[in-house]
């Protein structure tokens, strides 16, 4: 009996946690994918790339949110049990309140482990791969960023400037310069001017232009010659968007290799990203977000656990349960903020990872004492 208990409570938790998370991940999910759509669809790339960019993106979402949603689920089923009477079916089966809150904390470490599995495996790897999309993207989208009156220079070392648009999609006046724009001092510059043109092929990848001119310099020499007609090749050119993994899509060996090798003073050199003094703090902070945030969550259930020493028959049990809520609600604002503080130091990263314990300790003798464990 008291294991079929036990497993309905943790049931409701969970179905409570997984509604809450894919629902408010959801509305971020749409939020961030809005906010997405200039930088993605604007850099060139086409709506398929935009998709799967914003969907791997999405684990990254759940693991911000889960400490919020995992608290907030046990907060409120602990209210939903006290309200129904259900926690008086523990009592008379023997359960202690003692039991009740140790197998809830092995629940919340079961939930942790998950927690640090995706932030330091799934996150990372999907954020990875999401950058991948747009690294191997082959900008189908640019000819559609071809407007008249406006300068295009979404891809690295290419700008486009059309003067008019016509309605059979040809355009007059076209400008195009390879190279830094109105750079002329480079010693490798590109300038093509052509009374009009057109995108031919089927992925419309090759600019045929028609009665033009081309000045090019190469090692400080003009040269200029004019043309009846070129196929100018727009698949060479690749977008402006980063293609350098950020901390955040790193593995953790990674980050943690470069961190201790920064606080140790000793060079760490890896293939995709460079390891420099000047990052050592996002990294320690990328480090508190995988491994020591996720400590947290066993103090969060800790606090939703003084609702068991509160009747709903007491007259203040209403502003009671408002404390215990404003606690929990400190508990995350406090985790959160201190991630601020995750210098470029051992001493600082060691301290932050005995608060979430120290914590722990004061608050489960707070409740020992409330309850008489």
């Amino acid at each position: 009996m008291e294991k079929i208990i036990f497993r309905k409570l943790i049931l409701d938790i969970t179905l409570r946690a997984l509604t809450i998370t894919f629902s408010l991940g959801l509305i971020v999910w749409i939020v961030q994918a809005v906010n997405y759509l200039d930088f993605v669809i604007g850099e060139g790339h086409n709506f398929k790339i935009y998709f799967y960019y914003n969907l791997f993106n999405f684990p990254k979402i759940i693991h911000r949110i889960l400490p919020f949603v995992f608290a907030i689920s046990i907060f409120f089923e602990l209210l939903k049990y006290e309200k129904n009477n259900e926690l008086l079916i523990f009592w008379t089966n023997g359960v202690s309140k003692k039991k009740f809150i140790s197998n809830l904390i092995k629940f919340t470490l079961i939930v942790t482990l998950i927690q640090i599995f995706i932030g330091n495996l799934v996150s990372p790897s999907s954020q990875y791969k999401a950058r991948g999309f747009l690294k191997d993207s082959n900008m189908d989208f640019l000819p559609n960023l071809i407007n008249q009156g406006k300068f295009i220079d979404t891809v690295s070392g290419l700008t486009i400037f059309i003067n008019e648009k016509t309605e059979d999609n040809s355009f007059k006046n076209i400008y195009i310069q390879e190279g830094e724009l109105f750079n002329f001092k480079e010693t490798s510059n590109q300038i093509i001017y052509a009374q009009e043109g057109f995108l031919i092929d089927d992925n419309k990848k090759l600019f045929r232009l028609l009665n033009g001119k081309i000045i090019s310099t190469n090692d400080n020499k003009l040269i200029s010659f004019q043309f009846d007609k070129i196929d100018y090749d727009l698949s060479k050119f690749s977008s402006k968007t980063i293609k350098v993994p950020k901390i955040q899509e790193l593995s953790s060996i990674k980050i943690m290799k470069c961190s201790l090798s920064l606080m140790s003073n000793k060079n760490y050199v890896d293939e995709i990203f460079t390891c420099e003094l000047g990052k050592l703090k996002n990294l320690n902070q990328e480090l508190y977000k995988r491994f020591i945030k996720p400590l947290y969550l066993p103090l969060l259930t800790l606090i939703c656990c003084f609702l068991l020493t509160i009747s709903k028959e007491q007259n203040n049990y209403t502003i009671n349960t408002i404390k215990v809520f404003l606690f929990v609600f400190l508990i995350l604002v406090i985790s959160e903020t201190l991630m601020r503080y995750a210098e470029g130091s051992k001493i600082h990263l060691f301290s932050l990872i005995c608060l979430p314990i120290l914590f722990y300790y004061i608050t489960y003798n707070f409740l020992s004492q409330k309850i008489k464990l």
